[in-house]
């Protein structure tokens, strides 16, 4: 019965196939390829600016604000477009949207390169979030349609080594160029040669299933788009401008939280009651999915924070160039890439992941931890090993994604996933602003503490300028933010302990072998309520459909009766 199922699914593609069409396995590989180059440049995007921003804003006469704004309306709307993406992903050719959001991220880093004043960078830059959310979001998605959750394992790793290398590697990049002749523009015309291979690549050879035709007319919630856009702006705005530019009692700050939670209220209201919602939610009320959503919430603070506040604790604390301070981030870079790899292999080899998730989540508590006694005069040797142990729990639990998109049908793979990265991303973007707020007052008040008053001098940017102030006062600063990071990673350290609880709940299973859940959804009633499912994906088991092979891409592998599904009766659990 599941080799039927799995036939009218899926197509089996075998050696037999005409020598024209290719090498299934090879055409995965390609894709792929060209799917990870493009995830690469759109999450480097934001880090590789980082280190130019001071040239930036000295060439085009930005202010203090523009120069926070630059950064920010990247990350607002990669934050925003990840929901949306995901569900035109399940409404549309996901192909074609892939081409848009490469175009678009394209077209908007050759904008920002060639702005000449504050407001066209930042007006670019909000294309440039905006196709970068739909990149990364788009890719995860089309992973899962052309390969399973089995397999989708390793892949998912090679992604989670890609995050890594992303983070870290794009500050030094981004000091690289701007160090040498070709200037600071090149930190986003870099990302144009990438863009275009992948488009040629896709183009070439991604073929996705298409769903059957809908016998209603697609209906887009662009109400729900509007709320949740509201949602978010008022949410980063309020915090990371909340003690700097107005008081929690002013009118200002008032009317943002009136904003968010009318507008928070509004969206679950519209969400319940439309057809098409962006963030279906139903998907709440499944176990699996909460708690993940709860471990990505403490993922995505990590991951997105790390890199800066290790760089301030560098820089600041301990007078490393940026440059050096990319290159003693290394260890946690390494470490990451490789636990990503070998995690991702070691889950298509076996089929489990709880126990890999568990143990990152670990890795990353007890990382935190030994950041509790660094300080500025740390053993860099000791702060290397730290990092080691935070970096390689973060390539293991990557794989969680998986187990999320593993108990989904195809027809909403794409709402899905775009739910868990929306809840990494906007956890990342608020973890950030947190976290610089502790930082900030463990500075402010060691600082004020010995000298009666922090520093006045202030480079253009907003940063403390350290050449400015006497030895003196310079050391005393300096010590301060090597002792502020001892604080930063304790609330980090808590929050990776709720998230570790809340991984530890999630019923282990192992990951199916099927594209789609609905080869074994008689299998799976027996055990659990699936998620609602609309139309099937429509069989390619007779040939190609319009448009071409429609699962040239899916995994040869033969689903065997002796093979039960992991959600079905009687199956064991981690």
């Amino acid at each position: 019965m599941f080799k039927q199922a799995a036939r009218k699914h899926t197509r089996i593609t075998h050696d037999s196939r005409p020598a024209t069409s290719g090498d299934p396995e090879v055409k995965v590989t390609a894709v792929f390829i060209g799917l990870l180059a493009a995830q690469f440049v759109a999450s480097m995007s934001n880090t590789i600016i980082s280190n130019a921003m001071p040239v930036i804003v000295a060439q085009i006469g930005a202010n203090a604000v523009q120069y926070t704004w630059v950064i920010t309306v990247g990350i607002l709307a990669n934050t925003i477009l990840t929901p949306i993406a995901g569900k035109l992903a399940d409404l549309y050719d996901k192909k074609k949207l892939f081409i848009f959001s490469l175009a678009l991220f394209g077209t908007a880093s050759l904008l920002s390169g060639a702005s000449q004043t504050p407001t066209q960078l930042i007006a670019s830059r909000v294309l440039q979030g905006a196709g970068m959310g739909m990149m990364i979001t788009l890719t995860v998605v089309i992973m899962a349609t052309i390969v399973s959750p089995r397999e989708r394992g390793k892949f998912n790793g090679y992604m989670s080594a890609s995050m890594a290398v992303s983070t870290v590697a794009g500050p030094l990049i981004g000091g690289l160029i701007v160090d040498s002749f070709l200037g600071w523009r090149w930190c986003f015309w870099i990302a144009v040669p990438f863009v275009i291979g992948t488009i040629i690549v896709v183009m070439r050879l991604l073929k996705i299933p298409v769903g059957q035709e809908r016998s209603t007319k697609v209906h887009i919630d662009f109400l729900g788009i509007a709320l949740i856009g509201a949602v978010v702006t008022s949410a980063l705005v309020w915090i990371s401008s909340e003690g700097r530019d107005f008081t929690t009692g002013d009118p200002v700050s008032m009317a943002l939280i009136g904003v968010f939670v009318i507008s928070l209220v509004l969206f679950v209201v519209v969400e319940s009651k439309v057809s098409e919602p962006l963030i279906p939610l139903h998907l709440f009320r499944n176990r699996t999915v909460v708690l993940s959503l709860v471990n990505y919430v403490g993922q995505g603070a990590v991951m997105f924070s790390t890199a800066v506040f290790f760089g301030q604790y560098f820089q600041y604390g301990r007078s490393y160039s940026p440059s050096q301070s990319g290159l003693l981030t290394l260890p946690m870079t390494l470490a990451m890439m490789l636990a990503a790899t070998v995690i991702g292999r070691r889950t298509t080899a076996t089929g489990w992941w709880k126990r890999y998730v568990v143990g990152g989540m670990v890795s990353m508590v007890v990382g935190a931890l030994l950041f509790l006694p660094v300080n500025e005069t740390s053993s860099l040797i000791y702060v290397s090993a730290a990092m080691v142990i935070l970096g390689a729990g973060m390539g293991a639990s990557g794989t969680l994604m998986v187990a999320v998109q593993n108990i989904v049908p195809l027809e909403i793979m794409g709402a899905t996933s775009s739910t868990v990265l929306f809840f990494r991303t906007l956890s990342g973007a608020l973890a950030i602003q947190v976290f610089g707020r502790v930082m900030q007052s463990s500075v402010q008040s060691e600082v004020v503490g010995q000298l009666g008053a922090m520093p006045t001098s202030q480079s253009g940017t907003g940063s403390l300028d350290f050449s400015a102030l006497p030895p003196a006062a310079e050391h005393i600063v300096r010590t301060a933010y090597g002792n502020a990071l001892a604080p930063v990673m304790a609330v980090m350290a808590g929050i990776l302990v709720i998230a570790l609880i809340a991984t530890t709940f999630i019923k282990g299973t192992s990951l199916r072998t099927t594209i789609d859940l609905s080869a074994v959804e008689e299998a799976l009633a027996q055990d659990l309520e699936p998620l609602p499912q609309k139309p099937r994906v429509e069989s390619c088991a007779d040939g190609d459909a319009e448009g071409g092979s429609n699962l040239a891409l899916a995994s040869d592998r033969e689903p065997s009766i002796s093979e039960p599904h992991p959600l079905s009766a009687g199956r064991p659990t981690e």
